[in-house]
């Protein structure tokens, strides 16, 4: 009986075995030598194409290799897999959502001629030592919930062939991630482009570690920035932008979050502005928030000598504008503008273990436009106003400290040798102690139509030699000091 059951049950369970097993078929591809495909190549979702190292694959113009399926490409350093264009520019190999989960994996790949390099819609492909030269558009573009994991690529030149000719600002862009794309990139070298070296928007995020950008620079309709963060949330580990027209732009544009974190960064001869951390409506100056936070910082060079053109630099070389922006551990030195400027903040900035030395214009017209630190309208709201602790500002060709209209807390403030004022209050309400002003031009503190002035333990020493408008302690028009 238990024999007769066991072979009924087996009867009708064989039409399920085997539609599973169908289900999981794929038929598999192999590519080596030279592949043309002047009509484009899908992979499809049941197929496995395999390329060996070596091959060489000939798109043609607009054409792409697409992935539903699987896609392993093997190349090695000694003899990498390529992509290049028949004739025209071809647009790279696309990845689409159905290949999401299949393992697709690319190592070794060298792209060039084409209009993009890797396109990937809600996939996550694994891309391992990739190359992409002078791809028109997008090197690596990113949609719709991307996850990759990118080591060690490098892009080099993109977005000259079509500058002036196309009619949209996205070219001259190595990585793009975007629509809650959310890229573990770890090792890239990005450069020689026109318009973004790292481009996020719309919810983006991901972890980025080891990114190098250099010389960004020459887009005419949109802002040219080795890295442009636009209501996203990634982690930036290790980078450095060089030569740029702009380091790193953060810009608050819709409800959703922006709040990039950046850790251990170095920026370094931008032409016009080293960080900008902005909310796009600069009319709405209500509930601000943090939209930003670096630790570890350096910026250096801002419009100076060795800036793509030298004396273009506009601002300040930290530039914060109806936003707020948290800093810690930064040096920022050596620029040709003024080192941090706040407008329009509130208690959403703060500054911690901060130096700011040696910046400013040669010879300023007014001493704020030579400041280190530069603060206007920071309110201080329920919350509290922006907190600024353990600074130290040096060698300003302006005054060391200028804040005017609104209030700060500080603490442990060490400046000296500047070309004005050290601080300078103007309708402000400080409430600064621990503050050392030393052998700068003007005054050691100078508080202007101010009122609820609360300072403590201050020294100034050295300050205004020969200047019988100077003093160590300088109050006009100010009361309840």
């Amino acid at each position: 009986m238990r024999l007769a059951v066991s072979l009924v049950l087996m009867l009708l369970l064989a039409p399920i075995l085997s539609g599973t097993s169908a289900g999981l078929t794929r038929s598999t591809t192999v590519w080596s030598g030279t592949i043309s495909l002047p009509d484009g190549y899908l992979v499809q979702s049941n197929q496995v194409l395999v390329i060996q190292a070596g091959t060489s694959v000939l798109l043609g113009d607009g054409e792409r290799l697409g992935v539903d399926g699987r896609v392993s490409i093997e190349g090695t350093a000694s003899s990498p897999v390529t992509i290049e264009s028949i004739s025209g520019d071809h647009r790279g190999v696309i990845f689409n959502s159905s290949s999401n989960n299949l393992g697709s994996t690319i190592d070794n790949l060298t792209i060039t001629g084409g209009e993009y390099g890797i396109t990937v819609y809600g996939s996550n492909p694994l891309i391992s030592n990739l190359r992409v030269f002078n791809a028109d558009r997008v090197a690596i573009d990113l949609f719709d919930g991307a996850s990759p994991t990118i080591r060690d690529v490098v892009i080099d030149g993109g977005g000259q062939d079509i500058h002036g000719a196309s009619t949209t600002w996205r070219y001259g862009i190595g990585i793009s991630s975007g629509a809650s794309s959310a890229p573990i990139v770890q090792g890239a070298s990005i450069g020689n482009l026109v318009t973004r070296g790292v481009n996020l928007w719309y919810n983006s995020g991901g972890l980025w570690s080891g990114v190098s950008v250099y010389n960004v620079s020459g887009a005419t309709m949109a802002a040219a920035a080795g890295i442009w963060i636009e209501d996203s949330i990634p982690l930036f580990t290790d980078s450095n932008i060089t030569r740029s027209d702009n380091g790193i732009i953060v810009r608050h544009i819709s409800d959703t979050t922006t709040r990039p974190t950046f850790l251990d960064t170095k920026v370094e001869d931008s032409q016009y502005r080293g960080v900008l951390v902005e909310r796009y409506d600069h009319t709405n100056y209500s509930n601000l928030q943090t939209n930003a936070i670096f630790s570890g910082l350096e910026i250096r060079g801002t419009g100076g000598p060795n800036a793509k053109t030298p004396g273009l630099g506009i601002g300040a070389a930290f530039d914060i504008n109806t936003s707020g922006a948290r800093i810690e551990d930064a040096v920022i030195e050596e620029n040709a503008i003024v080192g941090v400027r706040a407008y329009t903040t509130d208690s959403s900035t703060s500054l911690s273990n901060v130096t700011i030395r040696n910046n400013g214009p040669e010879s300023p017209s007014k001493p704020h436009e030579g400041a280190g630190l530069l603060f206007r309208s920071t309110s201080w709201t329920s919350k509290g106003p922006a907190e600024v602790s353990d600074l130290v500002v040096q060698n300003s060709t302006g005054a060391g400290v200028v804040m005017a209209k609104g209030g700060v807390i500080g603490s442990n403030w060490t400046i000296s040798g500047n070309g004005a004022n050290g601080v300078s209050f103007v309708e402000f309400h400080p409430r600064v102690e621990y503050l050392l002003s030393e052998e700068n031009a003007g005054s050691g503190v100078s508080v202007s139509d101010s009122s609820n002035v609360e300072l403590s333990f201050v020294h100034t020493s050295g300050n205004g030699i020969g200047s019988s408008e100077s003093a160590g302690l300088y109050f006009r028009e100010s009361n309840y000091v």
